[in-house]
């Protein structure tokens, strides 16, 4: 038994030996990589020099150590690597340019000069050797060489050769005809050097613009307007970008389609009633160009024009889109129910009710519903809650719930507009309409009485806007009901809406007096309310006075965690904001 035991383990540690015999050995520049890979610079180093030691033309273990020397600035480093290199065989372009980044590192501009001398040898009709020499150049922050490198290569090559080069760098030195110039020779041989262009030249200070656009306007080119036209937009004007390009239909000839397109792209990414304008101009003039999509072009340029608040552009483009006979039923649709919002927009409710009613038999349901809502709030607005409540009575859906409750709200009805706000839930409609409707039915829900005409009449006049009505409503109601039982709310309310209006002395009477009121929640909010007025008046000792007594008598408020901070403010210990 012993014996064979003994010739078992030796068998098996012979397999074991003659399995590691063949396991072939790991591969140098996979080791070298994965070091690389995992941020372990100084061993890929070493790493890659060890590949080098055999193999001195290594193309590939030179690029890996010049990457692993880069992180730590020790480019210069890899010369006796270079060295051997250069003197192994015939060199590439890949090893002359890399001699141009090593010399460069290392201030040897002799040494890299002498490396564009000897690749433009290889590569006689080539950028590549000065744009090299150049990059390097910029990389060692040496804009005089990278300035010799790139005229270099434009006196031996001629024409507009490395004109991209030369414009980035007359860009960052702020010679900007020089820019201008070369950015124009630049996207003529290459167009993808168009959105370079536009990106540096937008850096521009705001000092230096108008020299840009000049010169941008002496050029009369395609080119040039194009560039000029995205500027604009990036700098702030939008629909002076659009109107440009409008300017300048005949010299851009067929680029005229591409060039409202691009300038499109950079309008939709605004925000504003500017930006809405420029789209809607821009979509105008593609419908001039593009006959075969006039009817799309128009209804967007149509509803792009509303939603800025130019009601009669928009009107202009639908009744454009109602006179063509290509607009299909789907399309005549969609241009009748922005009509319908147009006019909600101008206010000319009849109008607008009338449409709407031809039209709902055609829509979705969806857009039925959405219609619907728009035209209710419409009359609403107009201060005919009867039409409006028509309109949405037989409405079940949480938006529709939310107009009826803010409708039973407008005519007094406390207890019907609790229970249809209620079922709408906090999350129908947009955010703000959600806010408020929150808000109202907090407020509803601290007055005892089930019909209360002031209030909704005061709430009605807060939707149409009517600020300094719709305080002084409030103040008033606010003096018919126990402060305990709403009185207290509404009036905070009523100081809300004169510090909103701009009454900020109006509204600072108003919160002394909630606070003085000593009813907990809305004491509080008051005196919050009046610290913030404190603060941005930049009566800061008075603030801190009142916030400290705030938390004080009301430390578990729901203002409590803003009171704190408005506090921190207050004493500078932190920025506002």
């Amino acid at each position: 038994m012993r014996l064979a035991g003994v010739l078992i383990l030796t068998l098996v540690s012979a397999t074991a030996a003659a399995g590691q015999a063949q396991r072939p050995a790991p591969d140098p520049m996979a080791r070298a990589f994965d070091l690389e890979r995992r941020g372990q610079h100084a061993a890929a180093a070493d790493a890659y020099r060890s590949v080098l030691a055999g193999n001195p033309i290594d193309l590939g273990a030179l690029l890996g150590l010049e990457r692993a020397l880069v992180p730590a600035a020790k480019l210069p480093g890899m010369l006796p690597e270079l060295r051997r290199a250069l003197s192994g065989g015939a060199p590439s372009g890949a090893l002359y340019a890399l001699g141009v980044r090593v010399y460069t590192a290392a201030a040897l501009p002799d040494s890299a000069r002498g490396m564009v001398e000897r690749w433009v040898v290889v590569e006689p009709r080539s950028e590549a050797p000065y744009q090299e020499w150049g990059s390097a150049a910029l990389g060692a922050r040496d804009r005089a060489l990278a300035k010799t490198a790139y005229r270099l290569g434009r006196t031996r090559l001629g024409g507009t050769a490395l004109a991209g080069e030369l414009a980035q760098l007359a860009t960052i030195e702020s010679d900007f005809p020089t820019a201008v110039t070369e950015w124009l020779a630049a996207v003529a041989g290459t167009p993808g050097y168009r959105s370079a262009a536009v990106s540096m030249l937008a850096q521009v200070p705001v000092s230096g613009r108008p020299g840009v656009l000049r010169e941008l306007e002496k050029a009369r080119s395609a080119t040039a307007e194009r560039i000029a036209a995205a500027l604009t937009i990036r700098w702030g004007d939008p629909v002076g970008g659009i109107r440009r390009l409008e300017r300048a239909m005949p010299v851009l000839g067929d680029q005229a389609v591409e060039s409202l397109q691009d300038a499109l792209d950079d309008v939709r990414s605004g925000a504003g009633r500017e930006a809405g304008m420029a789209k809607g101009i821009g979509l105008e003039l593609l419908g001039t160009k593009v006959p075969t999509q006039a009817t799309r072009y128009w209804l967007e340029s149509a509803q792009a024009y509303a939603d800025a608040g130019d009601q009669g552009s928009a009107r202009r483009m639908l009744s454009k889109l109602a006179a063509d006979p290509k607009a299909s039923p789907t399309m005549a649709a969609s241009a009748t129910s922005t009509l319908v919002a147009v006019l909600v927009g101008e206010g000319k409710m009849e109008e607008a009710t009338r449409q709407f009613g031809q039209l709902k038999g055609v829509l979705s349901e969806d857009e039925r519903a959405s219609l619907q809502i728009r035209v209710a709030e419409g009359w609403i607005r107009a201060g005919k809650l009867d039409r409006a409540e028509l309109l949405v009575a037989k409405d079940s859906t949480v938006e529709g719930l939310a107009v009826r409750g803010r409708i039973r709200l407008y005519l007094g009805d406390l207890g019907g507009a609790a229970e249809l706000l209620r079922a709408a839930g906090p999350f129908a409609g947009a955010r703000d309409a959600s806010v408020s409707r929150t808000v109202a039915l907090a407020l509803i829900q601290v007055v005892d009485d089930d019909s209360l005409p002031g209030l909704g009449t005061a709430l009605l006049k807060l939707e149409q806007r009517d600020s300094v009505a719709a305080g002084r409503e409030l103040e008033a109601v606010a003096a018919t009901l126990p402060p305990d039982r709403g009185g207290a709310e509404v009036l905070l309310l009523a100081g809300r809406v004169q510090a909103a209006a701009g009454g900020q002395s109006g509204a600072e009477a108003v919160f002394r007096r909630v606070a003085d009121l000593k009813i907990a929640a809305s004491a509080a909010a008051a005196g919050y309310e009046l610290a913030r007025i404190l603060v941005a008046t930049d009566r800061k000792p008075a603030a801190i006075g009142t916030l400290e007594d705030l938390l004080v008598a009301y430390p578990t408020s729901a203002v409590a965690p803003q009171a704190r901070r408005l506090l921190d403010v207050a004493k500078g210990a932190i920025p506002p904001g």
